[in-house]
Order: structure tokens, then sequence, then C-alpha cells
């Protein structure tokens, strides 16, 4: 049965595009006809092409990518971007200050520009070819492979009591900070009493991406489980939760990981199904 109401955001976690791709060319059709007709909206992220280029077989990753790409996907922004945007979106509510909600799902185009600086349309494939090309020199994977590094430090220093909840708060109050806008919208310099006052009165859950990150990492401390870098990327895709409508995976470590980050918060998120619940909704 197929989802009523405004055309679902459907986000794709990679294992469902690994095995999408892998189904028959009827399967992979059913899936385009859905995004052609607009029963579905399908959603994907830069992380996608990170983990596609990094394939070790290329004409995989190059299937993969021209199979994303004929779904007509829209993309999630990049990580920090995301992220950049809550943090403005809510800076602007508390100083009530006009401005226009930012789109976290948009084209391809846009994402292109937040990553590149200037406007540009690149396919899938040509996206992968350039990341598997530069190797870790790309400021995507650049950025991902320092979070994870950082992670990792973060999971000595907290298993050593060195992160106290002082720690914790004044490193996410400094993040905070580094992603304020300095103008507004009408573009007027934003002064620093105001950003102040902003950080002394913000709750993490006003930034939704950020707060699920920060939960996941949490949860990985806390249950002591081993992040590798391949799960530290599936992890990466939860940041689409606030943004999408469904969330379709197989992969059960990430589904409960998700179960227990999403309890009590005070923000939609997107419900998680496995493929066969997916194929149901839309046979």
């Amino acid at each position: 049965m197929l989802l009523s109401g405004p055309v679902p955001l459907v986000y794709c976690d990679h294992n469902f595009i690994v095995t999408a791709d892998q189904e028959s060319e009827a399967y992979k059709d059913h899936l385009r006809q859905l995004a052609t007709t607009g029963a579905a909206t399908f959603v994907l992220s830069p992380f996608h092409w990170v983990e596609m280029a990094e394939d070790l077989n290329p004409a995989r990753a190059d299937e993969k990518a021209d199979f994303v790409d004929s779904l007509r996907a829209r993309w999630l922004h990049e990580r920090r971007n995301v992220q950049r945007k809550e943090v403005a979106t809510a800076f602007f509510h508390f100083a009530r200050i006009p401005s226009v909600a930012p789109q976290m799902v948009a084209d391809v185009t846009d994402v292109i520009a937040d990553l590149a600086g200037q406007r540009g349309y690149r396919d899938s494939r040509a996206f992968v070819a350039h990341l598997r090309g530069i190797e870790p020199n790309h400021p995507l994977k650049h950025g991902l492979r320092k979070a994870f590094e950082t992670n990792q430090a973060n999971v000595i220093s907290y298993r050593a009591g060195k992160l106290t909840p002082t720690i914790l708060r004044d490193t996410e109050r400094l993040y905070i900070q580094r992603l304020l806008p300095t103008n507004t919208p009408a573009g007027v310099v934003i002064d620093a009493e105001t950003k102040k006052h902003f950080l002394d009165a913000y709750q993490l859950t006003d930034f939704p991406s950020f707060a699920l990150e920060t939960r996941a990492t949490q949860d990985n401390w806390a249950t002591g489980r081993q992040l590798s870098r391949n799960n530290f990327l599936d992890q990466q895709h939860v940041m689409a939760l606030p943004y999408v409508d469904l969330f379709v995976t197989d992969d059960r470590p990430l589904t409960g990981l998700i179960a227990r980050i999403v309890a009590g918060v005070p923000f939609r998120c997107g419900r998680v199904v496995p493929r066969a619940q997916f194929d149901c909704l839309y046979p």
C-alpha cells in the first residue's frame, strides 16, 4: 500500500542501493517508475559517492552510480553544511530575525555547489571517478577522515575518563560557535553579544542532525562498540532521518542504533523500514 499525503522522501541507505542494483531489471524499472510517476522521491547523500568510490571493483561502482542517477534522486547536503544550516535556523529563530527555512534535500547541482564552491552538474559516475582518482585529497573525503580520526581519539579519552560532561559541553559549544552565521539574511553583521546569548541558551536538540550524530557517538562509547571506518560511514547516513519520511535499510546493527538514538527526541524522524517492508508499501 502506498503512503498517502505529499510525495514521501525515501532515503536509501547504501546497502539498499547495493542490493537493489543486484536485482532484476524489472525490479529496478519498478523503482524508476516510482520516481517517474511521483509515487516516491528517493534521497541520497554525498556519502553514497564516497562508498561507491571505495568499492575495489570500479566497474561495479560505476554501475551503482548509473543506477542511482536513474532513480532521479534528490540529495541531502553534505554533513557540515546541513549542520551549519541547522545552527543558522536555530539562531535566527532565537534572535527573532526573519529567515527562510533552508532546504536540506535539494537538487544535485545545489549539493555540488556547496562542495565545490560553484554551481555545475556532474553525474554520479563522474563524481565517483573523481573521488577515486584524487584519493584522500578531496575535501569531502578529508572531512570524513578527520571526523573518524577525532572519533577514535575521543574513544580513548572516554575510556580513560577524560571526557567529563563539562569538557563535552564546552567542545559542543565551540563547534556550534564555529557554525554560527556572521550576517543576517539581510546582510547585517551579527554582534558578538547576541551570539553569546544564543550559545548560553541553546539545546543540542535544536540541531537535529547534530543531535543524532552526537547521540550515535556517545552510544558507541557507552556500548563499547568498535567503530571501523566502514561502519562509521554507515553511521553518517543517520543524519538524514530528520529530513525524510522513510529510511530504508537492512543493516540490523544500524537499525538498532537508530532506535536507541531517536528515542525521546523532540523532533520528527523518518520511519526506518527494511527493504521487504518498503516493497510491500510500494508493490
